[in-house]
């Protein structure tokens, strides 16, 4: 899955891959076949007999026929028919076409994912690295959530690929998702589940703070929040934070509270070497529309307007799919 993110900065040009630019071109191909097929602008020809389709033809070979329109072709009389392609007369439908589409665009979209040559899009200059030295600079990275589960449900790829490229990260979590009375199970899933995404225990902190508690209808106090990051940064020597944005990806209160208490720490701390990134929020649909969500991640990493945005790629899955599996209180029967 794409994960976005952003920081305002000023973005060099940035040349999409060759396989990328193919698969594009075969995406916009497809969607415009799709268009053509649908506004009858293309059409397909079928072989017809009038008998078997009901047709008459007069002398000149026009077929004809009450309340459908029909034209032969000039040339060859009784040779095709062709027909507005939303017909139903027709033989491929239009349920079959639309499916047909969109199993392509899924399957190419992702190839296109599986196939990366990087998990970072774009790949140069690469996320941590640009401007940087040849000398690749070892980050201490904190990652701020609300909650347990938050980061093998949203942040699994960032977390990754951090861990890959060598950088020392920090998990600070500032609740034990307690709105359930399952706090204390909730904090051991928490530590597992940083174990399997390569981040180390004695880095791993979790908070129980009495202003601090999970709800939708518990305000924390941001004030407090920025206190708290300010401490974690100091005493492990933070120089690059990672949390929400402002939506905070599914719009729960905490979330965007979070966003807000890291927000204060930067402005009451502007002299500081603290970097800072946010996780871009999308809207319902591009949340499920699975690996196809690729192609607008990849359009706004190389010309999101004023700021500079990546697009993470998911490199491990599957360890993805087994941190989030160790929230087994948070599984959800309907």
């Amino acid at each position: 899955m794409a994960r976005a993110m952003r920081q305002t900065r000023d973005q060099s040009g940035r040349r999409l891959s060759p396989c990328t630019l193919i698969l594009m071109v075969l995406l916009l191909l497809s969607a415009a076949l799709l268009v053509l097929l649908a506004f009858g602008g293309v059409s397909f020809p079928f072989s017809s007999d009038e008998s078997s389709h009901g047709f008459d033809f007069d002398a000149n070979g026009i077929g004809r026929e009450e309340n459908r329109w029909t034209r032969m072709l000039s040339w060859k009389p009784r040779g095709f028919i062709y027909q507005n392609f939303l017909h139903h007369t027709i033989s491929m439908s239009w349920f079959s076409i639309t499916t047909t589409m969109v199993i392509t665009l899924w399957v190419i979209s992702l190839l296109r994912v599986l196939l990366a040559s990087s998990p970072c899009i774009p790949s140069s200059p690469a996320f941590l690295s640009a401007g940087s030295s040849a000398t690749k600079k070892r980050r201490n990275a904190l990652l701020v959530v609300a909650h347990p589960d938050d980061e093998s449900m949203f942040f699994a790829p960032t977390l990754l690929y951090l861990a890959s490229e060598g950088h020392n990260v920090h998990v600070l979590c500032l609740s034990t998702g307690n709105a359930d009375g399952k706090g204390n199970i909730r904090k051991e899933e928490f530590y597992r589940a940083c174990a399997i995404l390569k981040v180390p225990l004695q880095q791993v902190q979790i908070l129980d703070h009495p202003k601090l508690q999970d709800g939708f209808d518990k305000p924390w106090d941001i004030q407090l929040l920025a206190k708290i990051v300010k401490e974690e940064i100091r005493m492990r020597a933070i120089d690059l934070v990672i949390t929400f944005d402002n939506y905070g990806v599914s719009g729960h209160p905490n979330h965007r509270d979070v966003h807000r208490g890291i927000c204060v720490f930067l402005c009451d701390n502007s002299g500081s070497n603290v970097e800072a990134w946010e996780l871009a929020s999308t809207s319902i649909f591009r949340k499920y529309t699975g690996p196809v969500d690729i192609w607008l991640s990849i359009f706004f990493s190389h010309s999101y307007p004023g700021s500079r945005i990546y697009c993470l790629l998911n490199n491990c899955p599957s360890k993805s799919y087994l941190a989030m599996a160790e929230h087994s209180s948070q599984w959800v029967w309907i």
